[in-house]
């Protein structure tokens, strides 16, 4: 029986992977034997990189601030010499929040989110496409369910998340017959540094939280991980431009 979830001899670049969802989405690849190439705003990747080599796969790291356009401009083809000259998998996952409603929400944060969450996957893509299509590949976005749900407070966050969404449905109107697959994964609240300093998990708040989820709970990174790899696998070979939420049911209500 073919096992799908063996991705020896592939790569992966999997962005703001130090920590957080993309940090498990790259050790869930490596895990299954893909090279990974870790793109992150630190200069320090030495715990990431040491996360990857316990999984089984050595990986790389790439210290680059894709807020800036100077300091994307060629990235993939850098990640992908390091990883041998080819790149099968492409994970934007880079993102930043900030409270704002529309009212309160300066130019200089809808900039700043606009330049990671939009312009940066798109030129990532943009750069990654031509390595996918003579054997096919899989672009995963991470959005959010505040692209669909969005409370008020993190304004310019939903906004992003929700064009980015719309991107990959765009996407894959002209890169599916190059056997390239793009699609979103929209996480609800999940365990991470960020959710951590929110509050989310502090007893009281997530008592009142987890009222809201049919699943009674939150969720945790390796969460997100699974559905990656199932969306960069062989598996989902027919699933384009959609938006896989996983939130325990918070969207289905």
């Amino acid at each position: 029986m073919k096992d799908y979830l063996d991705f020896s001899g592939k790569t992966a670049i999997v962005t703001g992977g130090r920590r957080g969802i993309g940090r498990a989405i790259a050790i869930a690849f490596a895990e299954r034997g893909a090279k990974v190439a870790v793109i992150s705003k630190s200069q320090d990747g030495a715990a990431i990189l040491e996360d990857l080599a316990a999984a089984g796969t050595p990986g790389v790291y790439l210290p680059c601030d894709l807020e800036l356009p100077e300091a994307r401009k060629g990235i993939v083809d850098v990640a992908v010499e390091k990883l041998g000259g080819r790149l099968d998998i492409l994970v934007n996952n880079a993102g930043l929040q900030f409270g704002e409603t529309i009212e309160t929400t300066t130019l200089e944060h809808w900039k700043t989110s606009e330049e990671l969450m939009l312009n940066a996957p798109f030129e990532l893509s943009q750069q990654a496409i031509p390595y996918m299509k003579e054997r096919g590949g899989k672009i995963i976005m991470i959005s959010s369910i505040c692209s669909v749900r969005e409370g008020g407070w993190t304004f310019g966050y939903g906004v992003m998340k929700a064009g980015l969404a719309s991107m990959a449905r765009c996407m894959c109107q002209t890169l599916a017959k190059y056997n390239i697959n793009v699609n979103v994964i929209g996480p609800g609240i999940i365990r991470t540094d960020l959710t951590t300093r929110q509050g989310c998990f502090d007893e009281a708040n997530y008592a009142r939280i987890i009222q809201k989820y049919p699943a009674r709970r939150l969720g945790e990174p390796e969460e997100i991980a699974s559905v990656a790899l199932f969306l960069a696998s062989e598996m989902s070979s027919f699933v384009n431009g959609q938006q896989l939420f996983v939130d325990g049911g918070f969207t289905a209500q």
